[in-house]
């Protein structure tokens, strides 16, 4: 047995091991609701940096997520399928189109989809446009979300990555969800990244101020 092929027991085992001891906080539950009242699913979006945490949290939906064709992709693709996740590989960057269509097509046909929008390597909290081709060709809202904890470890790299310890306590803050008309112009999408970016942030300082003291 490979190296490669024990990351995906042993990461999803440390990450459920790990989010076992979260207490966890939703904030904001009624706009997913309102979001899911069209057609039932969502784009779930967020920050690279909360991936850690939306993985524990999100397990066993079922969700279909973008993971890059990056090496380090490899290993969080092997790792969130053992905790009920589906992917597709692709990014803006490596196999892009052939991705956006595969995940429209999978939103199209009834599943909830999940992409960090900044991933998978910046500028970090700056949406790229990949979430935006998705929604406006598989009709599905998206729906921002942010996170946060009290105790944690911020790494130094490019997307200030969260990694929570021990019993911290989590919050995951939804924002406003906003849709993608099919007729939407290229040239209306620069307008529509300031807006899902403005909520996300939004989100996180929501998120941030339910953990204060």
């Amino acid at each position: 047995m490979s190296l490669t092929s024990l990351v995906g027991p042993f990461g999803s085992g440390l990450i459920t091991a790990l989010g076992h001891t979260f207490s966890v906080r939703v904030i904001g539950q009624q706009r997913q609701d309102r979001a899911r009242e069209t057609n039932g699913q969502v784009i779930f979006a967020f920050w690279h940096e909360g991936l850690a945490i939306a993985t524990y949290v999100f397990r066993d939906q079922g969700i279909r997520v973008l993971v890059s064709q990056h090496r380090d992709g490899e290993y969080i693709s092997r790792t969130i399928e053992h905790m009920g996740y589906t992917t597709i590989r692709g990014s803006t960057t490596r196999g892009g189109a052939k991705a956006l269509f595969q995940m429209a097509a999978a939103g199209a046909r009834g599943e909830d989809l999940g992409i960090t929008v900044d991933g998978p390597r910046g500028p970090r909290h700056q949406v790229q446009s990949g979430v935006l081709a998705i929604a406006r060709r598989s009709g599905l809202p998206i729906l921002p979300f942010a996170v946060a904890c009290t105790r944690k470890k911020v790494l130094s790299s490019w997307d200030r990555f969260i990694v929570p310890m021990p019993f911290a306590s989590v919050a995951v803050a939804f924002g406003e969800s906003m849709t993608v008309p099919k007729d939407c112009m290229e040239s209306d999408m620069d307008r529509l990244k300031v807006i899902l970016e403005k909520r996300l942030l939004l989100a996180g300082e929501e998120a941030e101020s339910t953990l204060e003291p």
